[in-house]
């Protein structure tokens, strides 16, 4: 509920200010990157830990208006691993009293109905795609976007992100510059925190992992985001953000439909797995069991964690949050 100029959060399970990454969070960030694929295990390792844990807190304090990018293309359309997270971002963040508005490409936004409306989110998805993706190169019509919908945190779901000689490129070493749209703008335009949710190297944000990505075989991108958390696939970071801060909230913000469903929704609507080009409702060529399983495991694990959480925590805050409309 909007009043005046502040946003009324619930109050939280837990002190967002704590300083030392829980152990519940530490454990999940494990779960996120145990296949190792494409180096995110060892990149973990050579960066840093409790990166999810930072993550959660800024999502949940910046969470009043939340503006979230996402499509990485494919052919002449997008992959699975990215709006399938970015939508239950959303359905997330909404449960929890945000604005929220999905963005992307004219195109690729017109292809998330179907999943959209599984979630309740159709309006929102709709809603960005006609005030704020009118058409035309997004150049031309980000500045206005931003003034529209005024973010209070901005959110990057596996979406390309630009590398030193100013190109984008998937993990085929492929220029993709002629179908990507240059996000990074935003980092600019938008005065608030931003996040970022990443798999390879390649995508924006992962800037802030400096220069360990030179280690990977891969054009890695230079932008960087003020958060940002790495997993296997991009999806599974956001289930693990969900997790975490379903244990913050004191309530599960996971959807009761399943991640086949989701999917499959997508590849009706010509959405296709990034790794093999095919519609087929899998996560960078794993099968939809694989992410599910992992969001049931997820699930599970901080329900069976509440009480660790707790005593790993100051205590619960009194007073719900006020968050400014305008943060700087």
């Amino acid at each position: 509920m909007s009043s005046g100029n502040s946003f009324w959060a619930p109050p939280v399970n837990t002190d967002l200010r704590a300083e030392t990454p829980c152990a519940l969070a530490l454990e999940i960030e494990e779960r996120l990157v145990r296949l190792d694929r494409r180096g995110m295990g060892w990149l973990r390792s050579a960066w840093q830990t409790g990166y999810l844990e930072t993550a959660v807190r800024s999502m949940l304090r910046h969470r009043a208006r939340v503006l979230i990018i996402s499509g990485f293309p494919v052919g002449d359309t997008f992959e699975t691993d990215g709006p399938a997270g970015a939508l239950l971002l959303a359905s997330a963040m909404k449960r929890l009293g945000s604005e929220v508005a999905v963005l992307g490409a004219p195109g690729f936004l017109s292809q998330l109905g179907q999943a959209a409306a599984l979630l309740n989110l159709e309006r929102e998805v709709l809603g960005a795609r006609d005030k704020l993706a009118e058409g035309g190169d997004p150049a031309s019509w980000l500045h206005t976007a931003v003034g529209h919908f005024r973010p209070t945190l901005v959110v990057f779901v596996e979406v390309p992100g630009v590398t030193a000689d100013g190109n984008h490129y998937n993990m085929r070493r492929q220029n993709i510059s002629d179908r990507t749209h240059g996000w990074e703008a935003l980092l600019s335009l938008c005065s608030c925190p931003s996040l970022a949710f990443a798999d390879g190297g390649n995508e924006l944000g992962m800037g802030a992992v400096g220069t360990a990505l030179q280690q990977l075989d891969i054009e890695p991108a230079v932008s960087a985001t003020d958060q940002l958390v790495i997993a296997d696939v991009s999806n599974w970071g956001v289930y693990g953000a969900v997790a975490l801060a379903s244990a913050y909230m004191d309530r599960d913000l996971f959807p009761e439909l399943s991640l086949w469903q989701l999917l499959e929704a997508l590849n009706v609507s010509g959405i296709v797995d990034g790794v093999t080009g095919a519609a087929t409702p899998t996560e960078d060529g794993l099968p939809a069991d694989h992410g599910q399983s992992l969001i049931d495991e997820l699930r599970h694990l901080i329900g069976s964690n509440s009480d660790t959480l707790d005593s790993a925590k100051p205590p619960t805050i009194a007073t719900p949050a006020l968050i400014p409309e305008s943060i700087s």
